[in-house]
């Protein structure tokens, strides 16, 4: 049997199969080495090639558990091998994909000089359902809720359609409403809004989202978080077309707290420390 596996990942994957050795082919011909772990880097491919000569259920996964766990796993069945342990094998198997389909919970929040900057998700291998916040100290700075509920599609994940609700209020003062780039007035002082849209990933885990909002206002958006500068230092930033911008530096002090410093076109320039789980 030959398998050929992509990791469109930016994480490295330990595959292991059990119940047998593999070759690695990857172009090696008679020097293909031997394994039964395989550690595929990040945008790998690999092309592995076994004798499936031993009847029986077997099980192929990653070795990191909690990938394993949100479905990096198959089994492989060979010849009709009859488990005493696993009368009905069928339900067994949608039983294993239901378990490794796991919904996982994060939240986070910026404890901010210029305001509380926070999000919070839930999702499985293929739904998402997210928030975001960003509460000022004042009506100035205002407040802003955004909300979203999408499912990856595809073999590679990389699309996700999803529905949201966008929330905000804020006084400037004034009624200032600006315009985005396609000209559109944009009430950003009292506003509540439905919207359609879609989000693709793009390479070195840059985000572009279009969405579309039931009173006609269409916005573009990149992003990328998490952005690796050094072994504790992450960066992110985010531009739209509302002409809205954000640019951050975070410091990781354990695994859940780190120090945080960003400046947004909203509220301006903060600091404050991070808290995640």
């Amino acid at each position: 049997m030959r398998i050929t596996i992509y990791n469109n990942s930016m994480m490295r994957h330990p595959m292991h199969l059990h119940g047998f050795d593999f070759r690695v082919i990857n172009g090696k011909g008679e020097k293909s080495p031997l394994k039964n772990v395989l550690d595929i880097m990040p945008m790998e491919t690999d092309t592995i090639e076994f004798l499936a000569n031993e009847e029986g259920d077997w099980f192929f996964h990653c070795h990191i558990l909690y990938h394993m766990m949100a479905g990096m796993n198959r089994v492989f069945a060979v010849d009709d091998y009859k488990n005493p342990l696993l009368p009905d094998k069928a339900k067994a198997y949608k039983m294993l994909q239901r378990e490794s389909n796991m919904p996982h919970f994060m939240i986070q929040n910026d404890f901010a000089t210029n305001g509380n900057d926070g999000e919070l998700m839930l999702m499985n291998a293929r739904w998402s359902l997210g928030t975001e916040w960003r509460l000022g100290y004042n009506n100035m700075h205002g407040y802003e809720v955004e909300t979203h509920l999408g499912r990856y599609i595809g073999k590679m994940q990389w699309l996700m359609p999803f529905i949201g609700f966008d929330w905000r209020y804020r006084k400037m003062g004034k009624d200032e409403h600006e315009k985005n780039i396609f000209g559109q007035v944009n009430k950003k002082d009292n506003r509540a809004a439905v919207s359609l849209g879609v989000m693709y990933t793009l390479p070195m885990l840059v985000n572009v989202q279009a969405e579309v909002y039931h009173d006609g206002i269409f916005r573009l958006s990149l992003m990328r978080e998490d952005i690796p500068v050094s072994k504790r230092l992450r960066a992110g930033f985010m531009v739209n077309s509302d002409l809205e911008y954000m640019a951050d530096l975070r410091y990781i002090i354990t695994r859940n707290m780190g120090v945080r410093t960003h400046y947004d076109s909203d509220m301006g320039f903060g600091a404050g420390v991070l808290i995640n789980y």
